[in-house]
């Protein structure tokens, strides 16, 4: 084809163009009348040709605005391009919005009209508007969020942005953020400003820092920020900006100290635990190495106090405990680490020594000051202890060596009466002691039946019903009567017992819980503790399966108890184990958490279903807003991992409702029930008793 297109041609394209052009194309004389349209002119107007035609554009645009577009008209006219924005009401009635260009219409040099494209502005202002909405969304989120969201020009060192929230977190205002750009670094902790300041070269490599650390409000507050900076690189790898967020974590931290001071301490007295002690005791044993001296350490048992507690209540009881820690801990400066060990018994290493005359000077110190009398209630009490000592290097080069021995000299001064203490000798006349007598009579108690077990119901915190039980073994010796399971469980687990007497729980427990369904009772679970010694057994997986399978007990209705040291005994064994019990169905619950010293890295690999908020933190809910700030940190902690809580050790209505508001769903103690034999339970399960109708 010639390069040379035909005129006729030309104005053919022309036309198909201007007809079929998505905007309104018209031509208007010099009066100002439509005398050519196209079809989007008449889609605009809603005006048929023919009608249009008859019409003058004026009367089309917004009275207000006329006299503009008029001026734009004749300065079109007079051979100008104009190009404006205006508004029309077409014959709908619905104002439009137009965008308009007019060339004029020149014929041998004279203006005949003028050519008009207009574009319809409605779904670029639709799209404008949303944009605005969307925009204000997201400043309205920017700036109520609690965390801090900035940006900064590293070239000039300026602000860019920072979002309201820098106020609440630090205390200074946007502004002040904007106008002293080292304000930044001044609000670092003094403590923390060095390590800080240690991994901003990481910036400089593009890589991406997170990092907790404390910073100093504006008010003088101490506060922890989590502060996450990405680095932006320009195209030669130099820093061109900085997009940060921080995030107040002081509540989040407080948690974990007191999760921390959990691991580490006992929660009744505050005193060391034992992971600590033995932590202290190794140090102590490292440095009397070195200095060639001794380290003693004595294991104190509070004599006949399961007594005090099983007459008076553990109220009393744990009153006292604090008292004999109070003793004891106002010569700690002059004994180094003070313990409590659990129940009863408490532990403090001494150190930097040569002669055993200091040894027994400081022994004799205790037994005076425990044994003074105590004023509680308007009641007097005595209370007096039995301590066991062994020695580095006399008695053993490790923690666990002196504490094992310690209390076997402990048991031994317990044989003689109490109030005694003794040094640790090999070849021990244990016969002295109740413990040779417990550990020779459970190897019979057994085949004579003389265990038997009572169940504790479990409670559904807001209906008050029944969801399970928990089966607790209990010893009528025929001699000394009523033992308790903390005094000979531990016996039975040295003897090599607690294997056949945990099948002997199991069994027993599960044809009990079957027999309740097979009547149809409830359809309740049954919850049974596990030492660590079972664990220790092979078989115990699978000896739990074919009791199973004997009992026809469900596997959903049995629930696996352990503690927290029991779980973090071998760590990798015992989470192969309950996970094949989980497998099989079973249950598996932690008990008495928060008083051992379970990792938490640890505590979301277990597969566990359940936590047992200790009673030790429950029985002070109303008295310590220390406790209770514990226990919403398990049960947040709980929550968030996916674990049901329980909580054990319940004696009153206030501590009932404080669990409720917490969020525990379980409950069990005395408040609703104590522990009863199996024809209670039937009578219980009968009658579909609920625990709560009398609770106002």
């Amino acid at each position: 084809m010639s390069n040379k297109v035909p005129q006729r041609l030309q104005l053919e394209i022309y036309k198909t163009l201007f007809e079929n052009n998505p905007d309104a194309g018209y031509a208007i004389d010099s009066e100002g009348y439509f005398f050519f349209t196209n079809e989007s002119t008449l889609q605009l107007t809603g005006y048929t040709r023919a009608e249009l035609h008859q019409m003058n554009f004026l009367p089309f645009i917004k009275e207000e605005d006329r006299d503009r577009v008029v001026q734009h008209f004749v300065s079109a006219l007079n051979g100008n391009v104009e190009k404006f924005v205006t508004t029309i009401t077409p014959k709908n009635g619905e104002d439009v919005d137009l965008y308009v260009t007019a060339v004029p219409i020149i014929l041998n040099g004279s203006t005949k009209g003028i050519v008009g494209i207009a574009k319809n502005l409605s779904d670029l202002h639709a799209t404008q508007n949303e944009l605005i909405q969307s925009r204000n969304q997201l400043q309205h989120i920017f700036d109520s969020i609690d965390v801090c969201l900035w940006s900064m020009d590293m070239q000039t060192n300026s602000l860019l942005h920072i979002s309201p929230a820098c106020q609440k977190i630090y205390g200074y205002t946007q502004q002040e953020f904007a106008e002293d750009p080292s304000l930044w670094r001044r609000v670092i902790h003094p403590l923390d400003r060095k390590q800080v300041e240690a991994r901003q070269p990481l910036l400089l490599e593009g890589k991406a820092l997170k990092h907790d650390y404390r910073i100093v409000d504006k008010n003088g507050k101490c506060k922890w920020i989590s502060d996450y900076t990405i680095p932006i690189l320009d195209e030669f790898n130099q820093l061109v900006r900085l997009d940060g967020v921080c995030n107040d974590i002081t509540q989040q931290k407080v948690y974990e100290e007191q999760l921390h001071f959990m691991a580490y301490h006992d929660t009744l007295t505050g005193l060391p635990n034992r992971r600590l002690l033995t932590d202290r005791l190794q140090q102590a044993l490292t440095k009397a190495a070195a200095n060639k001296t001794k380290v003693a350490l004595l294991f104190l048992d509070l004599d006949r106090f399961t007594c005090i507690n099983d007459s008076l209540g553990h109220n009393v009881g744990d009153e006292l405990l604090q008292i004999v820690s109070n003793r004891l801990t106002s010569r700690q400066l002059e004994w180094g680490t003070i313990s409590r060990q659990g129940g009863d018994e408490f532990a403090i290493v001494l150190e930097d020594f040569t002669r055993i005359e200091t040894v027994l000077s400081a022994v004799e110190k205790a037994l005076w000051m425990i044994s003074s009398p105590i004023w509680l209630n308007g009641q007097e009490y005595v209370i007096t202890t039995s301590v066991g000592i062994s020695m580095y290097p006399d008695h053993g080069h490790d923690p666990d060596a002196l504490l094992k021995r310690a209390d076997q000299a402990m048991y031994f001064a317990k044989g003689r009466g109490g109030n005694q203490y003794q040094i640790y000798r090999p070849g021990m006349a244990k016969d002295l002691s109740r413990k040779v007598l417990i550990e020779q009579s459970l190897h019979k108690a057994l085949g004579n039946n003389e265990f038997f077990l009572v169940y504790q119901p479990i409670i559904h915190a807001p209906t008050g019903i029944i969801v399970g039980f928990e089966a607790l073994i209990r010893w009528h010796h025929p001699l000394l009567g009523m033992i308790s399971p903390s005094e000979f469980i531990p016996l039975a687990e040295e003897a090599g017992l607690i294997h056949s007497i945990g099948i002997w729980i199991l069994k027993t427990a599960c044809l009990q819980s079957k027999s309740w369904q097979k009547e149809g009772l409830a359809s309740t679970y049954v919850s049974i503790n596990a030492s660590a010694r079972q664990f220790d057994n092979d078989d115990f997986v699978k000896t739990i399966e074919q009791i199973l399978d004997e009992t026809g007990l469900p596997p959903h209705c049995l629930r696996i108890e352990i503690t927290e040291s029991t779980a973090m005994t071998n760590v990798m064994e015992m989470i192969s184990k309950l996970t094949e019990l989980s497998r099989l169905g079973v249950n598996i619950s932690i008990d008495d958490f928060g008083t051992g010293y379970s990792s938490l890295s640890y505590l979301k690999k277990f597969p566990i279903n359940t936590l047992k908020v200790d009673q030790s933190f429950v029985r002070d809910i109303s008295k310590d807003k220390n406790q209770e700030a514990i226990i919403q940190a398990i049960v947040a902690l709980a929550d968030s991992l996916g674990i049901h809580v329980v909580a054990e050790g319940v004696e009153a209505v206030e501590q009932y409702l404080f669990l409720q508001k917490m969020g525990c769903q379980d409950m069990q103690g005395y408040f609703f029930s104590k522990p009863v034999p199996p024809e209670q339970v039937e009578d219980l399960l009968r009658n579909g008793c609920s625990f709560l109708l009398d609770i106002v």
